[in-house]
């Protein structure tokens, strides 16, 4: 069967399987899976929801597959893990088709992967699975370990969430790292307005609301956008609730010099933009050359003209750049605020964390030598880690003492930094915070 031929059940499978014993990408890899065997509009979703799926399940899946495998997890092949991890998870979580034609199509799996001696035995289970109603795993009497396998999650991640914000708050975090989060796009207020664009909107059969900040709608749709007419038209961009208030905090004003120090892919580049009415000057930096084009492309599609981007590594000083009234800091980080985007990160060793406080430290430092005295910076991450977050801050005022706290917009709320929590708003989890240099 060639990749132009593969069903959204394969794609699912393999994606899954790319990304779980080959360390790939699951945005990239669904993507590109899609495109090579064809699959659009209803097929594609279906695809998507079972690759994601059983991603975000994949613990409380191989629970349940040790319960009737009698081969160790680790002993079967990735094709065979994947095709049980997705029919499982059609099984347990999913109601669009019969049990029986799930099972089916499973088997046909082991066919299509190029693994048809596991036929029998991935029958056997799945037809075990559904004699025995659908067991679900006994949860433990640990809190660590009943919500590990309850929401999926590895029990160093639980720990730290519980350590860091209590555990009612860490199973509110863990429940809202579950599903497809909500869309937000932002309004080009250079063409339109909010009010106006929500029209356009639901002219084309999509229902949004107006949020916070101004310019923000929330939208019930999943797919693409760039057939719509309002997206063709340079109307809107999208970007998520918090990283518009990101945007919000650091107010940039018209005529000013902006540098955003890791821009790609853009957003908040072009938000900025909009604040600033298309005038002064932004310079948009990333260390990933590559991806800078996609920051002009969106920025000739909403008409915007005052953006120039550059390659730049953010932990190296360029005292040519000069200085600006405003330098934007959203650094590298571990993405602990974005796993119901990414499912996989959660799956990393928790040695990954250890990686980051530093090189964000560094960028941080570095950023602050670009501000004119007077200057504001805003400091962000998507990630709900206090060691990247509020501990990187405390280090920069403590070892910078031209840098001072700088309260954020009133309707922000008071003090100088926030942790915006998906449960709470809706939003990724994210942290900014907002500092002034006095000379």
């Amino acid at each position: 069967m060639t990749e132009l031929h593969r069903s959204p059940r394969q794609v699912a499978a393999v994606a899954l399987q790319k990304v779980l014993d080959q360390g790939a990408y699951s945005n990239l890899i669904l993507d590109q899976l899609c495109r090579r065997a064809g699959l659009q509009g209803q097929d594609a979703a279906f695809a998507g929801a079972l690759f994601y799926g059983a991603l975000e399940r994949v613990l409380t899946l191989d629970a349940i597959l040790t319960r009737f495998s009698r081969q160790p997890l680790e002993k079967l092949s990735p094709a065979v893990r994947s095709i049980l991890r997705i029919t499982l998870y059609q099984l347990y979580y999913m109601d669009r088709v019969p049990d029986h034609a799930a099972v089916d199509e499973g088997v046909n799996l082991t066919r299509t992967m190029k693994v048809p001696r596991a036929a029998g035995f991935v029958n056997g289970i799945l037809r075990n699975v559904l004699r025995q109603n659908k067991p679900l795993p006994k949860l433990p009497e640990d809190p660590t370990g009943r919500l590990s396998l309850a929401y999926s999650c590895p029990q160093w991640l639980i720990r730290h969430w519980i350590r860091s914000y209590g555990e009612a708050r860490a199973e509110q975090i863990l429940q809202s790292s579950l599903g497809r989060p909500p869309v937000y796009l932002r309004a080009n207020t250079l063409r339109t307005t909010a009010q106006d664009l929500l029209r356009r909107l639901e002219e084309a059969g999509i229902q949004g609301r107006l949020m916070e900040p101004d310019g923000c709608i929330q939208v019930e749709k999943t797919g693409s956008f760039e057939r719509l007419s309002p997206f063709q038209e340079g109307l809107f961009h999208i970007q998520d609730q918090a990283s518009q208030f990101c945007v919000r905090a650091l107010e940039p004003k018209p005529g000013e010099r902006l540098l955003d120090v890791c821009a790609a892919p853009g957003g908040k580049t072009l938000t900025a933009a909009q604040y600033m009415e298309n005038t002064g000057e932004i310079l948009a930096c990333d260390l990933h050359e590559n991806k800078l084009p996609l920051i002009t492309a969106s920025a000739r599609r909403l008409g915007i003209q005052n953006i120039s981007v550059q390659g730049n590594d953010g932990a190296i000083f360029r005292p040519e750049f000069g200085l600006f009234d405003r330098v934007l800091c959203d650094v590298p980080c571990s993405g602990l605020g974005i796993i119901r985007r990414k499912p996989e990160i959660k799956y990393k060793p928790q040695e990954f964390l250890q990686e980051f406080p530093e090189i964000q430290y560094k960028i941080l430092q570095t950023s602050s030598n670009y501000l004119k005295k007077g200057g504001i910076l805003v400091y962000s991450t998507c990630t709900l880690n206090p060691a990247e977050n509020e501990q990187v801050v405390a280090r920069l005022l403590q070892e910078m003492p031209e840098l001072v706290p700088c309260p954020l917009p009133q309707e922000m709320g008071e003090g100088y930094q926030r942790t915006f929590f998906p449960d709470v708003q809706g939003s990724d989890g994210f942290f900014l915070a907002r500092l002034q240099k006095k000379w």
